[in-house]
């Protein structure tokens, strides 16, 4: 019986070994290349977008700077009272273009869509620009991105779940070399619960480019305009110099977030 017993054991083994053998053989091969990774910066617990291709910054070589302006109706421009549009993207062309110089190209596409938030129409929007500038061959340097008003007001959603979606679409920016430019949502009207919302999803921007940053991440910065758009703060005066209805601006207020927009990038920029 001992060696019935021993074959059988060796047998045994035998068969174990090449399941062993071919359930490896089976495992999916490491992926070494991926369009976009997130990777913990050491003993931080932080988090580093990495872009699958070094950030574009400017092409100084060609002389050419392509700026997506990206965001809802307050970077559409629009004006409730005249039932108009007055972007301020064309003025944040003009001035890089007066810092660079007329032999630079300089182009600055207005993206805002009226009414959208990044959980519904800006999500879709902001996917099919990088899209159409992968496809044209002309991607775009940098990327401003203004948002979270509709998702606050019009969409009763909350702080962490917009902030979210926000995170997914700067990294999908910095994976095709574009360098965004943060602008945290801007001031109302509205007081209580949705102010308080809106203040925590601020926080929660600020907080995260500011540990992106330190962690080594440049392919995200901060144009803050708060305290100028502070709407509950400002005098009577003040709001109706920069505010047409509480929320949208007037033509003065969209002039000077044109020229906090164009310092902020240009510092970005070096110029």
């Amino acid at each position: 019986m001992a060696p019935r017993t021993a074959t059988c054991c060796l047998m045994l083994l035998a068969a174990m070994a090449a399941i062993s053998f071919n359930s490896a053989a089976r495992l999916p091969a490491r992926q070494h290349h991926r369009p976009l990774q997130t990777l913990a910066s050491a003993g931080a617990g932080r988090h580093i977008l990495q872009a699958s291709r070094p950030l574009l910054g400017l092409d100084r070589t060609n002389k050419q700077l392509r700026v997506l302006a990206f965001g809802d109706s307050i970077t559409e421009g629009w004006i409730h009272s005249a039932w108009a549009k007055v972007p301020w993207s064309p003025r944040v062309q003009h001035q890089l273009q007066q810092r660079l110089g007329a032999d630079w190209d300089v182009e600055v596409v207005n993206g805002g869509v009226g009414s959208a938030g990044v959980l519904d129409r800006l999500n879709d929007a902001f996917r099919q620009q990088l899209s159409t500038a992968k496809s044209s061959g002309r991607p775009y340097h940098f990327i401003t991105f203004e948002a979270g008003i509709n998702d606050l007001l019009l969409q009763n959603k909350n702080a962490p779940e917009i902030f979210e979606r926000m995170k997914q679409l700067w990294a999908l920016a910095n994976a095709e070399g574009s360098t965004v430019a943060v602008i945290p949502t801007l001031p109302t009207n509205v007081a209580g619960e949705r102010e308080q919302q809106r203040l925590a999803l601020t926080a929660k921007v600020r907080e995260y480019v500011k540990q992106q940053r330190a962690a080594g991440n440049k392919g995200l910065f901060l144009i803050d305009v708060e305290s100028t758009f502070a709407y509950l703060s400002l005098s009577p005066e003040r709001r109706a110099q920069l505010f047409d209805d509480g929320v949208h601006l007037t033509v003065y207020g969209y002039e000077l977030l044109g020229d906090l927009v164009a310092q902020g990038l240009s510092k970005a920029m070096d110029l």
